[in-house]
């Protein structure tokens, strides 16, 4: 059984996360000028995010969904993106009633048990799940 850590896992592989965010198609247009505030952000404070990328991915009579392809140098960027004030203010401005429901995440990374409950952890508030790489490697740094 794996044991719960309480530092950030540390290790040199890329990683990747994708943030799957439904919106009502009123809130579109307010969504998309957060999600333009966000990206600048990440650029400019985070040297260690590799491709922040805003995609739509389906659209409906009453909602959008939107996605984030977020890729990470290592799990220290992505400790440092999550724990950024930027990031608080965007979540904050998000749950003003913007999205509707959990955020879908979808983490790809080649981490061990112990690595893995961390980040479970860490990514309680939202609908979490490991993709399961058929095929595929993670470089190291």
């Amino acid at each position: 059984m794996a044991q719960q850590q309480t530092t950030v896992p540390s290790d040199n592989k890329i990683m990747a996360l994708e943030a799957f965010e439904h919106v009502p198609n009123e809130n579109v247009a307010r969504y998309l000028e957060l999600g333009q505030i966000i990206d600048d952000l990440v650029r400019e404070k985070e040297p260690g995010m590799l491709v922040h990328a805003l995609t739509q991915t389906s659209r409906n009579e009453t909602e959008t969904v939107f996605r984030w392809l977020e890729v990470f140098e290592n799990s220290e960027a992505l400790e440092a993106h999550l724990g950024s004030d930027h990031v608080a203010s965007h979540i904050e401005q998000l749950s003003t009633g913007i999205l509707t429901g959990q955020i879908d995440l979808v983490i790809y990374a080649d981490w061990d048990d112990d690595t893995r409950a961390y980040w479970q952890d860490r990514f309680s508030t939202v609908n979490f799940s490991y993709a399961e790489v058929e095929s595929g490697f993670y470089r190291q740094r």
